[in-house]
């Protein structure tokens, strides 16, 4: 009300009083009243005929509890007002405040009642009633004026009231209304609905809006009512149950599958690969669109190669040959590409053909952005095999080029990990300290996450004895190396026992036993991280992975459940808390609900 005051002195021609406005606003924050009284009394006096200055003054009286002054101020603005309904409400909120509730609520009444015969007042005597925080009775004007006038839509005003109210079937039902006349209206309500939606289908907010739209999709199936559900799933990251919501919508509208593809990004991006399997196969084999099908598929092996145990390598080599006979080697298969040459490289330790297929690749013409792509896959390949200096010159290349793009924060990052795995700890913790601020929360993540391994293994260790055997070993981890990088870490852990790095050792160490295939070996390093570290940074993330071993390898959904429901009771922050408690709920059954 103030600052439509400020407004409103400006307009009047008080240009004279705006400062003193501001300072009066001031001390009715600060609490400072009969120094806010002064101010108002003399804008008052200028202009008595303005409801804003009566509005104004009558806010301070309150604040002094001067209720008489109030009643005296009304008294005299009533005389000239060609209509008192608004200062009706203002003698309810006084006598409210003094106790006399039945006095209120035959003023209240009067100003609802003067509905009746003029429904154009309707929003005046509803705002007012609202900013007296009389929100049934906002709720009860507005409702009244909509009946008397089918011309009047309030229907916003209400569904915003209903959620202040805590009423969200109501709230729910009022917007999908206004979904439901006008589409356009669906991504507004959907940041409405977002104060009251979570990621937990739990969530009392969660379970109305679904039976809202269960029962509208029930009584009449509307694809907007799909659209709506599909957004609730991916609220709860339940991307499976989303994806039958897309699902039914595009048989419906066979023509586009944007939708669809948001989706499988969404879920891949969640990490949610079971789901985006099922979507990406769906795409696969509906689509008749080439480009769509392009686009599946190379996702679809790109995550195959990245949940693959080494058997599977040599499979995965010939399925990216067939896409690339099938789609061609040119600018148009770019990305699939550079995920085949991170195949070749890094999984299959074939280095240089990896090399030649970029090589080509650059030779295509390419923008300046894929340039840098190439570069950075480059300058990756270069650092397994060692020959850091050549790819710290493509690092900075990149950033030299492209300066303001996340590319040059992630070469930033590449080159303080170069730093690191050459020994050189001092000058890559600088350069982390710089990217824990970087706008890529996936590049500020890996930064603060190799600055805290750098930082709290030298606090004891000042000559890094065991944080360069671990750097060495993370070498050959990153160069697939995998038979070299186990002996290693066996090194380190015989060596290093009960040295703080030795969780970290085992973890990465399981990590390698399940790509060789050893999943009982990954079981027991997973197993003495629980054991023997359980208050440690990365107790979460044994407990997620042995989880994950338990359910896709070790064939026991139980022990996976009961792993997964410790991260939910025990690690309700760590980052695997969303996807622990995901595949909880499906071992527990949970997918076998209806389908909505």
């Amino acid at each position: 009300m103030r600052t439509l005051f400020l407004v409103a002195a400006v307009l009047f021609g008080f240009m004279g009083f705006a400062q003193d406005v501001k300072l009066a606003e001031n001390y009715m924050d600060q609490g400072e009243y009969t120094k806010a009284l002064k101010i108002y009394q003399k804008i008052y006096e200028l202009n008595k005929r303005n409801p804003r200055s009566v509005f104004a003054l009558i806010e301070v009286y309150q604040q002094l509890e001067r209720y008489k002054s109030v009643d005296s101020l009304i008294d005299i603005a009533q005389k000239t007002a060609p209509r008192d309904e608004l200062f009706s409400i203002e003698r309810g909120y006084n006598a409210t405040l003094q106790g006399k509730d039945s006095v209120a609520n035959r003023y209240y009444q009067k100003a609802i009642t003067a509905i009746d015969s003029l429904p154009q007042l309707t929003y005046q005597i509803a705002d007012r009633f609202e900013q007296r925080n009389e929100l049934d009775r906002a709720i009860a004007a507005y409702e009244k004026g909509m009946a008397l006038d089918d011309r009047l839509n309030y229907n916003y005003q209400l569904a915003r009231l209903y959620g202040e109210k805590g009423d969200l079937e109501k709230m729910f039902d009022t917007n999908i209304k206004m979904i439901e006349q006008n589409a356009v209206y669906r991504s507004r309500a959907q940041a409405l609905f977002a104060q009251y939606v979570t990621d937990d289908a739990a969530n009392e907010g969660n379970q109305i809006l679904r039976k809202v739209l269960l029962l509208r999709l029930r009584e009449h199936p509307d694809p907007t009512y799909n659209q709506l559900l599909s957004w609730l799933f991916v609220q709860q990251k339940d991307f499976k149950k989303a994806f039958i919501q897309e699902k039914a919508i595009y048989r419906r509208d066979p023509t586009n599958m944007y939708n669809i593809q948001d989706l499988v990004e969404t879920a891949i991006e969640e990490k949610d690969l079971e789901a985006a399997g099922e979507i990406l196969d769906y795409m696969i084999e509906e689509t008749q669109a080439i480009s769509v099908k392009y686009t599946a598929q190379s996702l679809k092996i790109k995550l195959k190669a990245a949940a693959a145990t080494a058997e599977a390598y040599e499979q995965i080599k010939q399925d990216y040959e067939h896409l690339l006979i099938y789609y061609g080697r040119g600018k148009e298969t770019f990305r699939l590409q550079l995920d085949y040459a991170n195949f070749l490289a890094f999984k299959i330790n074939q280095p240089q053909e990896a090399i030649d297929l970029l090589v080509a690749l650059e030779k295509t013409s390419l923008s300046k952005f894929q340039k840098a792509d190439v570069k950075m896959v480059l300058a990756d390949i270069l650092v397994l095999q060692e020959q850091f200096n050549r790819a710290l010159i493509y690092y900075s290349q990149i950033q030299n080029d492209l300066p303001n793009d996340l590319r040059s924060q992630e070469s930033q990052f590449k080159v303080a990990r170069t730093s690191y795995f050459q020994g050189d700890f001092s000058w890559s913790l600088t350069q982390l300290k710089v990217l824990r601020s970087a706008a890529s929360k996936l590049i500020a993540n890996d930064a603060m996450q190799l600055s805290l391994t750098i930082a709290d293994h030298s606090i004891e260790d000042t000559t890094f004895v065991a944080l360069k055997a671990f750097a060495k070993a993370e070498l050959k981890h990153y160069q697939n190396k995998r038979a070299e990088a186990i002996t290693l870490y066996d090194q380190l852990l015989l060596n290093h026992k009960g040295d703080p790095i030795e969780d970290e050792a085992l973890l990465n160490q399981a990590q390698l036993y399940e790509v060789e295939g050893r999943f009982e070996k990954a079981r027991g390093n997973y197993q003495l991280i629980i054991d023997n570290y359980a208050d440690g940074i990365l107790a979460d993330d044994a407990y997620y992975l042995l989880g994950l071993l338990y359910q896709q390898q070790l064939e026991n959904p139980q022990k996976a459940k009961d792993l997964f429901e410790k991260i939910i009771f025990n690690h309700a922050d760590s980052i695997h808390f969303v996807d622990a408690r995901r595949r909880y709920r499906r071992l527990r059954g949970d997918e076998q609900e209806k389908a909505f």
